[in-house]
């Protein structure tokens, strides 16, 4: 199908359909599993772009079957399908069952791996299992990869789903994890545009700003972006940031309470039509992120929202109205004619309009979305990948006196972490090993007497943790949220000193972001960083690091990760600058 034919046979309210995709993530309470006569009317009606699915829709592979064979099987426009979205970066976001499909550990994780020596090739690797599995359930766009580098140790919400805070690293694996998943017939979304890696507030409550100099934001944030679109290997798409970084535009737009803020990046038509269209020389598609997070929704009306992207030149906008009643769907119809009608009276650029729906129709056609081509074949991927990675990624930190591996299998070992999969893992490895006594707990589910008896009756104390960012326990003038990480962290060392004062061993295991090493590295003998934290839960296991972790920890394989980030023993957000207590690059082996 040829579409320019296409596109001069829409009506504005067909266009303004394929430049919306939403989510149905609910229907009428309940989880939307199943094909739905309700919704495929409300999408055919207003001729909608593509939807989004979140782990509410998907259960398990033959439900998942069931309905994104029906989603894919919806024309909205005539001869013109879906595009049928998901989040599966790896790691701790994945939407697909845990127990069916490989989650893999995650970005850091992957560069962990690669840092220390594995080959740059298990990142296309990855992205061609990921994409396998997504093209066999009809899914045909990935929001991935994240390509913000994670500068600032204090970010709450990228932190682990960056591959680094060095823009090469991050450059080089995006663009082969991408690669892979292209390989294999699924679109990519570089995230998030122009750059979340320096920010300390998360996007979905708040709106973060970044206070970088335009010449640092070319340098870091912007970098993965450019480095691709020149490189010839954009990706298909750029999904926008929630962020205000008034080095890049400094202009200011009025919220719904009447206040005047500095224009968030993804309503800035100076940094989404200047800087990446004009300067950038970038072709392809953008996408807002979700326009109902806090940083958008807190501030303007869906309507106000809309029109802003829109009016910015961003092409599509992602989940700019949640319906989940049939009543709702009004309130999609009365979105788009306001839209419809603002064209009309010369508020938009009608030409611009129709370029960006010519850009997500050659979108659609390259990926066989228009008409009745066919899709590639797809070819199977290697199933030994994700624990390969997992197997490389695990990154001793930390090793007084060669505590680690623990080889002495008649001690008394206690194991505490924040979920029970993740010390109910690593036992079942231990026992595996020959390990005879192993006690583990949630921490939650018991008082800090009855821990601190736990490690009495034990001869090492090993003690998992969840940190998200770099939080001192001494940080005064905090948020909530690292307030509440700050009362971790001071409950933590009062268990860890605890601990050595009864001369017990103690290994912290840092399950997420590795910033929390330097926290804990003078209480305790050793330190493992595994950058993911799903295990196995109720015998199902849930992801491959703490399996890889357990191995390392019993001697049955050497640790080969190294850091892929600064670990900060103090940092100063303001200035950016602070001590490092392990270099990027670090990792001990034996």
């Amino acid at each position: 199908m040829d579409v320019q034919q296409i596109l001069h046979a829409m009506t504005l309210e067909e266009k303004i359909g394929q430049k919306i995709m939403l989510d149905f993530r609910l229907w009428q309470q309940q989880d939307m599993i199943e094909p739905n006569g309700v919704i495929a009317n409300l999408l055919r009606v207003n001729h909608i772009g593509g939807v989004i699915l979140f782990a509410n829709n998907l259960k398990n592979k033959a439900q998942i079957k069931t309905l994104t064979s029906w989603y894919a099987s919806l024309e909205t426009l005539s001869g013109v399908r879906l595009f049928i979205g998901t989040d599966n970066e790896g790691g701790n976001v994945f939407r697909l069952p845990r127990d069916e499909y490989a989650p893999f550990s995650g970005n850091m994780a992957l560069a962990a791996a690669v840092t220390g020596g594995g080959d740059s090739q298990l990142a296309y690797a990855q992205g061609v299992h990921m994409g396998h599995d997504l093209r066999t359930l009809n899914i045909n766009t990935n929001f991935a990869q994240v390509v913000d580098v994670n500068s600032n140790p204090l970010n709450p919400v990228i932190n682990v789903r960056s591959f680094s805070d060095d823009v090469a690293t991050v450059t080089t694996l995006a663009e082969k994890v991408s690669a892979g998943m292209q390989q294999q017939g699924v679109m990519t979304a570089y995230k998030h545009f122009p750059g979340h890696g320096d920010t300390s507030t998360d996007s979905h409550t708040s709106l973060p700003r970044v206070d970088r100099s335009s010449h640092d934001a070319f340098a870091i944030d912007i970098a993965p972006f450019a480095q691709a679109i020149e490189h010839g290997s954009a990706p298909d798409m750029i999904m926008t940031a929630h962020i205000q970084y008034p080095a890049l535009d400094n202009s200011h737009i009025t919220t719904c309470n009447g206040e005047s803020i500095i224009v968030p990046a993804t309503m800035s038509r100076e940094i989404q039509s200047n800087l990446l269209r004009q300067q950038l020389h970038y072709q392809g598609v953008t996408i807002t992120d979700a326009l109902d997070m806090g940083a958008i929704a807190d501030h303007f009306t869906q309507q106000d929202a809309l029109d802003a992207v829109f009016k910015a030149g961003v092409d599509i906008a992602l989940m700019p109205v949640s319906i989940t009643t049939p009543e709702q769907g009004a309130a999609l119809s009365a979105l788009i004619n306001r839209i419809v009608e603002k064209v009309k009276q010369g508020d938009y650029s009608e030409a611009e309009i129709n370029a960006s729906v010519a850009r997500i129709l050659t979108l659609k056609q390259r990926y066989h979305l228009l008409g009745n081509a066919s899709a590639p074949a797809i070819a199977p991927p290697n199933d030994n990948t994700e624990a390969l990675i997992a197997d490389r990624s695990i990154t001793a930190v930390v090793n007084h006196r060669a505590t680690l591996p623990l080889l002495e299998k008649n001690l008394r070992y206690f194991i505490l972490t924040p979920w029970m999969e993740q010390a109910d893992g690593i036992k079942i490895m231990m026992q595996q090993y020959g390990y005879a006594h192993v006690d583990v707990a949630k921490e939650s589910q018991l008082t800090d007497k009855e821990i601190r008896q736990r490690i009495a009756h034990c001869d090492v104390f090993l003690l998992g943790t969840l940190s998200t960012r770099f939080t001192p326990v001494e940080k005064d003038g905090i948020t909530t949220a690292e307030n509440a990480q700050q009362n971790d962290t001071a409950r933590y060392l009062g268990w860890l000193r605890y601990a050595g004062g009864l001369a017990k061993t103690r290994v912290h295991l840092s399950l997420r972001a590795p910033y929390d090493i330097a926290l804990y590295a003078n209480d305790v003998e050793a330190a493992v960083a595994s950058y993911a934290y799903y295990g196995c839960d109720n015998g199902v296991w849930r992801g491959k690091s703490i399996m890889a972790l357990a191995k390392v920890l019993t001697g049955n394989a050497s640790p080969q990760g190294k850091l892929p980030v600064m670990v900060w023993k103090d940092y100063d957000a303001e200035t950016n600058t602070g001590t490092v207590a392990f270099p990027r690059g670090f990792g001990l082996s034996w």
